[in-house]
């Protein structure tokens, strides 16, 4: 009974204290460490203390999709052969042994056409597949034989939010479109543009720049701001520094794809980022930001993770 009791209570002070752990003053955005390349600018966000008890230890690490497809761990395969009836579901199969996180905006490519993830979700292992919400990407295909599914990367910041926020393949399609246009691609998927050399190019070069920055930091960094011009493109912060390092690779390439599309250089100054950052991290107005643009994650029913766009 002590046992059964204690675990309640250490449960009861996780979620008090995680929700906590995303305002202020226990967050402080390091503008003094802000990194800029190109058109995109990256300011850290850090904890002054780390969680008590330590929340690593009930939420373990996670299994990324690109790891999980690329190792074989993780399965994806089409519901059936009716577009109408199976075009917004994928089955999935997590056979590894860790809780498979999903993120909102993954690209997978195959099957009969490609898709995005509608929503962040966290998979444990498990035989059975499951179904999970899935948005097209590639209007124009329906393959009469499903291709091997593979992993293809993220969408871009302004698409994640319009797939958090309008729920609609209309507008999905209509965003690609314009993707497609503007990027000169012979594709209608999302995904050609990976397969862009110049589009690939630039992307890696910011993916590398920052990749390279950030873990240099300091050690109790858990989230970012990021901008393009004078424009904030969103923030997102992990209860975590491990968990925050687990899922900087998808983080970054929604924000950089969105710089290299429609930015210009940023601001060496910090005006608008520190009036969208006083907002998002104070007790009594976060909420409501969220609940306009954004969302909270949560894990075994402990908030893990904001993002604001």
């Amino acid at each position: 009974m002590r046992a059964i009791l204690t675990g309640l209570l250490v449960i009861y002070y996780l979620n008090v204290h995680a929700q906590e752990l995303f305002t202020y003053p226990q967050l402080i955005v390091e503008y003094d460490k802000a990194l800029s390349f190109r058109n995109l600018k990256i300011i850290p966000i850090k904890r002054i203390e780390p969680c008590e008890p330590d929340i690593d230890s009930v939420t373990g690490s996670f299994l990324t999709l690109k790891k999980g497809m690329r190792s074989g761990k993780v399965l994806l395969q089409e519901r059936g052969n009716y577009m109408l009836d199976n075009i917004h579901v994928l089955l999935i199969e997590n056979r590894s042994n860790q809780n498979l996180h999903i993120k909102c905006g993954e690209i997978v490519v195959g099957g009969h056409q490609d898709r995005v993830f509608a929503k962040d979700t966290i998979l444990p292992p498990s035989a059975t597949p499951y179904t999970i919400p899935v948005y097209c990407i590639e209007e124009n295909r329906w393959s009469k034989y499903a291709k091997q599914f593979g992993y293809g990367g993220n969408t871009s910041s302004g698409l994640q939010w319009l797939i958090d926020s309008s729920a609609s393949q209309a507008v999905v399609w209509n965003e690609i479109r314009k993707w497609v246009k503007e990027s000169n691609l012979s594709s209608s998927s999302f995904a050609a543009l990976f397969n862009n050399r110049k589009t690939a190019d630039t992307l890696r070069s910011y993916m590398q720049y920052f990749l390279e920055k950030l873990p240099r930091t300091d050690s109790n960094t858990v989230g970012i701001i990021a901008s393009t011009g004078d424009r904030v493109l969103g923030a997102d912060v992990l209860i975590s520094p491990s968990l925050f390092y687990q899922v900087l690779t998808n983080l970054l390439e929604k924000y950089c794809l969105e710089a290299q599309q429609s930015g210009s250089p940023p601001n060496p100054e910090h005006p608008r980022e520190t009036v969208y950052a006083n907002t998002l991290f104070s007790a009594s107005t976060q909420q409501e930001q969220l609940d306009k643009k954004g969302k909270r994650i949560f894990y075994k029913g402990t908030l893990i993770q904001i993002s604001a766009h």
